[in-house]
């Protein structure tokens, strides 16, 4: 990812709108009595929309984009978060 994208708030919000429109998309569909496999599609998409928002946030944070402290206990901080990611993915 680049540094360009990763240090970019816009970049940020605008990937949380795409997958916030996912989701929404998902209760339509279901409303709509679309086909489980149409469903599941899009929720497999809504997933890798959250997790392309979560590595963009996380390079963010590793580049000190989203804040100025860079003590050891931040990036023990940043080690757990990151553990946590793997751990929904």
């Amino acid at each position: 990812m680049s540094t360009q994208t990763s240090c970019n708030p816009q970049a940020i919000k605008d990937q949380v709108k795409r997958t916030e429109g996912q989701v929404l998309g998902i209760g339509r569909m279901v409303d709509d009595s679309r086909s489980c496999a149409e469903v599941l599609q899009q929720i497999v998409a809504a997933r890798a929309s959250l997790q392309k928002l979560g590595i963009i946030i996380l390079e963010a944070e590793a580049q000190g984009c989203l804040g100025k402290d860079s003590s050891p206990a931040k990036l023990k901080d940043l080690e757990q978060v990151i553990s946590q990611l793997f751990k929904i993915t």
